[in-house]
């Protein structure tokens, strides 16, 4: 006896495998997103960390660049692959700009997601004591 092939046949295997793809992909999403929002915590935290050594140093010396040097020493201490964008000195305020990026699996390298990697961070600091 043969039997007849329908269009259902193999619908269930079908549709398991498209789940499994999309649970998959749901899960990739989420690991990446939690990788942004780590990177973007630890980039405030860094560039809080930069921001007040470089406000110490200013406030000592009156030495932007010294004070640049710091900031730049700061970021290689923490072994971050983070960058120092700009270095601001208003008063006795300094303000850092720290750019870092995601490590992600997916979203980095999708060239529409790509900024979404970016991370930019602003923190200003006054010294302690004044």
């Amino acid at each position: 006896m043969r039997r007849r092939l329908t269009l259902e046949d193999g619908l269930v295997g079908k549709l398991i495998v498209a789940w499994l793809l999309v649970a998959a992909l749901l899960v990739v999403l989420t690991i990446d997103v939690g990788s942004i929002l780590l990177a973007r915590y630890r980039a405030a935290d860094l560039a809080q960390d930069v921001a007040f050594a470089a406000a110490e140093t200013f406030a000592e010396t009156g030495d932007v660049q010294a004070a640049r040097a710091v900031a730049l020493g700061e970021i290689r201490r923490a072994g971050a692959d983070a960058r120092l964008k700009r270095i601001d000195v208003n008063g006795r305020e300094v303000t850092v700009v720290i750019v870092d990026r995601a490590g992600t699996l997916m979203l980095g390298r999708l060239p529409f997601t790509d900024d979404l990697t970016r991370v930019t961070v602003t923190d200003t600091a006054a010294p302690s004591g004044g």
